[in-house]
């Protein structure tokens, strides 16, 4: 399962989110399916901007490549098929990745869609 973590950065005491980044080990990722599923797990690790791991191959991802299930609300899927066509768009190996960021302007999107009492109380964006 990757680690998840949402970047955030501090202003007027309040945490505003800057990118929910899931971090994956080695091979982790199956490639070959069309789809990974996750367990969304709340209250997310908290980490501020200054923590983040520039030094890992990362690619983004969107709103639009989660699959949702209204019968199990924390688990999450990922489109793999629309993440690896993007990621090879860009000359990339997708075995190369460790993480996925979701920026700033899609994490309310995602984060409306978790259990509200699983959910942290942050400013969303």
């Amino acid at each position: 399962m990757p680690q998840q973590r949402l970047y955030f950065e501090e202003i007027n005491k309040l945490l505003v989110p800057y990118m929910y980044v899931l971090t994956f080990k080695p091979t982790e990722i199956k490639w070959d399916k069309p789809v990974h599923f996750f367990d969304a797990i709340t209250p997310f690790n908290y980490v501020g901007t200054e923590k983040f791991n520039e030094n890992l191959n990362s690619a983004a991802i969107y709103f639009s490549d989660f699959i949702f299930n209204e019968v199990i609300p924390d688990r999450f899927g990922l489109n793999l098929v629309s993440i690896k066509k993007r990621i090879h768009d860009h000359g990339v190996d997708p075995y190369v990745i460790n993480q996925f960021i979701l920026p700033t302007n899609e994490i309310s999107k995602v984060m409306s869609v978790i259990p509200k009492e699983n959910n942290k109380s942050i400013l969303l964006i």
